[in-house]
Parts: structure tokens; C-alpha cells; sequence
């Protein structure tokens, strides 16, 4: 019977954020608890900014500036790692 469970959340956001290197991800997130940690903490931010997105209607809001720098912090970390993966593979 083949495994029909969905991959964990984290996984997911970090193979949306860089599709080119899905085998890759996919490997690190079993074998990097570091990196599984950078995908969680990215996933939940991203989370965050959504919320306050979808908050900011009434008005801009400071929050949605401090997630999207958490963001594109998180990427840039996580981007770092797979290089570093890439380089050692």
C-alpha cells in the first residue's frame, strides 16, 4: 500500500519558496535538523505576514513590514544552507 500522507507543512513552504531545488530540500529536511528548523520557523512566519495582511485592509500596519524582513531573512538563510548542501554534494 503506498503512503498516502501528506509531507509536513514546513516541508511544503520551503519546496514553494525554491521549486528549483526540491530533491534537495527534501533531503536536507530529513537529514538537517537545522535546516528542518529554518523551514518551520519560515512557515511560521509566512503564516504571520498572511495574518497581518489580510489585517492590514483597516490600514497599514508595522507588523506586516517586520514579517516580510523576517521573511526574506529566513529565505536568505535557508537559500545559504542549500548552497552549502549543493556544494557538498
Amino acid at each position: 500500500m503506498p503512503n498516502s500522507a501528506a509531507p509536513p507543512p514546513d516541508l511544503v513552504r520551503a519546496l514553494q519558496a525554491f521549486p528549483d531545488d526540491a530533491a534537495l530540500i527534501r533531503r536536507l529536511f530529513l537529514a538537517d535538523h537545522s535546516f528542518r528548523s529554518a523551514c518551520e520557523d519560515y512557515r511560521l512566519a509566512c503564516e504571520g505576514l498572511f495574518a497581518f495582511e489580510r489585517l492590514s485592509g483597516d490600514g497599514p500596519r508595522p507588523e506586516v513590514q517586520d514579517y516580510q524582513r523576517v521573511v526574506r531573512e529566513l529565505e536568505t538563510e535557508m537559500r545559504g544552507m542549500i548552497q552549502a548542501a549543493r556544494g557538498r554534494g
